[in-house]
């Protein structure tokens, strides 16, 4: 049996005899149409279909050889069927549909018997039914297959994120929730099969906070959120902040929740913050206590120089204090110079050794995929992806990840509209190079440098300001890539946009 679909055609006198061997289905249904409909048009109307080596036939081929029936009739011409196999036979058998042909056993008896038969109205009628029929079925059929590979695709990318994930309802119940987000929670992902809440899992203080954002997105509008943060209580009461990517899915009440746990990188944060404000106040009581011997030092000397006679000063001994004057000032500017250069010692490079990389394989298509299906740019932002969907790589999905999205929110924070950014990948023995660019984007030469210093956070919106939180910056995607044991470079000029690379090498290993 053969799982394709072989035609012959030959000429008898004033006969055309086609010959189908192999399978009849969907797949082969177009190409026996169209040879059928081919040989119509030239004239062939005295047409034999010997079925002698056809295997199956499905509706599909049905309604191609009913339609051959009804055009070749409509012309004054006839088709019938020859050696038809005891599978086939019985499938039309069971439609009912040999009713509505001449069959024969051999061809010979075919050939012998061939005249023509008028198509009467009611005939008619009946043949345009069954075909109507069969097209309306075969459609059917196409759709359910179409949508069940599409639910197939969706559901694999919502389960191998690598991120937590949950669709929630209007009145914020969960409807869907991947293996990661029941994880975060607690949870087996068999257990959600009960009616949860997502509000069941959020600290009460941020509930009114939650349920705003929740409703919000209905709006649907350029100023709705997609990003927030709050707190999260899991299954045994431990807290964890949350970082949120939110959105709607389209024509339903039902929203996308992307959640990344940065509990220890909100510690951190908080750590940092800290710091600084140690720091600063260190700074200020230092340059208080080196500033104030000074002034009267200062007052003093420039007393003395304004009227040396008093003072019984000589010339040389005007110089001298001049000369002390002078190198007071230096030290002065010194200190001024030594507080602006001097920052707090809790760099970048200090914020992530607690937040070691899990290593594993992750299709970096997929999570783009996903990382875009969730944010939803504007609809003068275009994203187009040249990622392989074959393209599998050893690293951590959630450094992966941010770093993305840090490089998107800078490109689109520096683009003008309409834009389009590109994602494309390209390797060499050494290394993956993932590369974002956007036409659109020109970072100003002088903010370039700036861009992976520490302490350097772009704006966000007001509402992200309103909950807290600061945001992921470009200097702590670059120390994630390096933690990676890779980099992040930049350019950007007014005839090319911005282009990113993110280098991450092929023999990456756990540290």
């Amino acid at each position: 049996m053969t799982d394709v679909l072989q035609i012959r055609q030959e000429k008898r006198d004033t006969l055309d005899i086609v010959y189908f061997s192999g399978r009849l289905d969907t797949n082969t249904s177009l190409e026996a149409d169209e040879t059928l409909k081919r040989l119509i048009a030239s004239g062939g109307l005295r047409i034999i279909l010997n079925l002698g080596n056809l295997d199956y036939i499905s509706s599909s081929g049905l309604r191609v050889i009913i339609t051959a029936l009804r055009n070749v009739k409509k012309m004054h011409g006839d088709l019938k069927l020859a050696c038809m196999k005891p599978a086939v036979r019985e499938i039309f058998q069971l439609t009912g549909f040999n009713r509505l042909f001449s069959v024969y056993d051999t061809e010979d008896a075919a050939i012998q018997s061939f005249s023509y038969v008028n198509l009467d109205e009611n005939e008619q009628r009946i043949m345009d039914a069954v075909v109507s029929t069969l097209d309306i079925e075969e459609e059917r059929q196409r759709a359910e297959r179409n949508l069940q590979l599409s639910e197939n695709m969706y559901r694999a990318i919502f389960e191998n994120t690598g991120t937590a994930m949950a669709i929630v309802e209007d009145d914020l119940t969960i409807n869907l929730a991947n293996t990661e987000f029941a994880r975060m929670v607690g949870y087996k992902n068999e257990e959600f099969t009960e009616v949860f809440s997502l509000l069941s899992f959020v600290v009460r203080d941020d509930l009114a906070m939650v349920t705003e954002f929740h409703d919000q997105a209905r709006k649907d509008t350029e100023d709705h959120p997609k990003h927030f943060e709050f707190r999260l209580k899991d299954r045994g009461g431990n807290v964890k902040n949350v970082y949120v990517i939110l959105d709607m899915i389209e024509k339903t009440p039902r929203r996308v929740y992307s959640l990344l746990d940065i509990t220890e990188l909100r510690k951190i944060e908080e750590d940092l913050q800290h710091e600084l404000i140690r720091n600063e106040e260190f700074f200020i009581l230092t340059a208080h206590e080196l500033r104030t011997p000074l002034q009267p030092v200062v007052g003093y000397l420039q007393l003395v120089l304004e009227d040396p006679d008093s003072f019984g000063l000589n010339a040389d001994g005007k110089a001298i204090l001049e000369k002390c004057l002078q190198n007071i000032d230096h030290v002065r500017e010194s200190i001024e110079h030594i507080i602006k250069l001097s920052g707090p010692g809790y760099g970048p490079e200090q914020i992530l050794p607690r937040f070691k990389p899990h290593y594993r394989l992750i299709s970096p298509r997929q999570l783009l995929i996903s990382y875009i299906m969730i944010i939803r740019c504007s609809s003068d932002i275009a994203v187009d992806i040249q990622v392989r969907d074959d393209l599998k790589i050893n690293t951590d999905s959630e450094y992966f990840f941010l770093i993305i999205q840090s490089l998107m929110v800078t490109a689109i924070r520096y683009s003008t509209s309409p834009a389009k950014i590109e994602f494309s990948y390209y390797d060499d023995e050494i290394n993956h190079y993932f590369t974002l660019r956007n036409g659109s984007a020109v970072i100003a030469q002088e903010i370039l440098p700036n861009l992976f210093r520490p302490y350097h956070v772009g704006n966000e919106s007001k509402l992200l300001r309103k909950s807290g939180f600061i945001g992921l910056s470009l200097p702590v995607a670059k120390q994630m890539a390096e933690k990676l044991q890779g980099d992040i470079t930049v350019t950007s000029t007014p005839e090319t946009g911005t282009l990113f690379t993110l280098v991450l090498p092929k023999s990456s290993a756990p540290e």
